[in-house]
């Protein structure tokens, strides 16, 4: 992308070159027209030389601010999951990079990775909402208590969770759970790693995609947050953890934030794509496991750039 400016750059520059000299060809400085536009020339690369350097020493300080991060703060987060277990729940084309990031942060926190989900975007097409119905429908068991006021897809969520997770630690699969996870998989609306669920999670993280191109209107991701809100009802408690783009317009965070009733339960960090925001990910699941939910991050983020519990108080 930088090289692109680059050249976009230079051509500008060369057709200023030639369109001066057109019009000094043909007025009463003729003879000095090679001199200006030389003079032009050497003026645009100097400036574009300038534009250069200042990207370079941009992507240095950038360089440095996440190097500072991981390395000297990097300790922060160490022991925050001792003991937890938790299932990590990636939404339709979610970076694959910044998902294996955030399990590497969980990891060294002291936190265990039980299983990844990688939801499909079947799970969420228009089309699909009957054969979601139906699932619901056939995966129900007896310990699942559906709110009275609860959406399909608050009820998938819920289904998901069973599978997966659950309200305390400690708690490991048994046949209840398989089934659920067998009936999912089954379906094609997403999939389970290890297929062989073992020990079920108390916390969940979701990771968010970056919204499309054009981005969609924001109320397309009314059930994404309704099953989200399912998730965390039937474990003991859920953050979504996405990059800038997903907490503006058209992007998951910015719907779940709009959402009084879901904020009050699930917490989200806006920032997951720097290391800052992968630590304040850990703070927020430990936040969670202690009942309490926040927003947080650079982008309309409403409880600041992370818990309260982790910021230094002003004198």
């Amino acid at each position: 992308m930088i090289d692109f400016r680059y050249h976009i750059v230079s051509i500008v520059a060369i057709f200023f070159a030639l369109g001066a000299g057109v019009v000094l060809g043909a007025g009463p400085l003729k003879g000095t027209a090679s001199e200006v536009v030389a003079s032009q020339a050497e003026k645009d690369r100097e400036q574009l030389a300038d534009t250069r350097q200042e990207l370079t020493d941009l992507k240095a300080l950038d360089k440095y601010r996440d190097d500072y991060v991981a390395k000297v703060t990097a300790g922060l987060t160490d022991g925050k999951l001792t003991g937890k277990h938790v299932a990590i729940v990636t939404m339709p084309n979610a970076d694959g990079d910044m998902t294996n990031a955030l399990q590497d942060q969980v990891e060294q926190s002291g936190g265990q990775v039980t299983t990844r989900v990688t939801l499909d975007s079947k799970l969420f097409d228009a089309g699909q909402r009957q054969l979601v119905e139906s699932l619901v429908t056939q995966l129900v068991v007896a310990d699942i208590d559906f709110p009275a006021d609860s959406t399909t897809y608050q009820r998938a969520g819920l289904i998901l969770a069973r599978g997966i997770a659950a309200k305390e630690e400690g708690k490991t699969a048994d046949a209840d759970s398989t089934k659920v996870i067998s009936g999912l998989t089954g379906s094609k609306l997403l999939s389970v790693k290890p297929s062989q669920v073992k020990d079920r999670a108390s916390l969940i993280l979701v990771v968010a995609a970056k919204p499309p191109t054009p981005a969609p209107d924001n109320s397309s991701y009314n059930d994404p947050v309704d099953f989200i809100e399912g998730l965390d009802q039937g474990s003991g408690g859920v953050v979504v953890a996405g990059t800038p783009e997903s907490a503006q317009n058209g992007g998951l965070l910015k719907t779940l934030r709009s959402d009084s009733d879901a904020t009050k339960i699930v917490s989200s960090v806006d920032v997951a794509n720097l290391p800052a925001g992968q630590a304040t990910v850990v703070f927020s699941l430990a936040e969670q496991a202690g009942g309490k939910a926040g927003q947080y991050g650079a982008i309309d983020a409403k409880n600041g750039v992370a818990p309260s519990a982790v910021q230094t108080k002003d004198n």
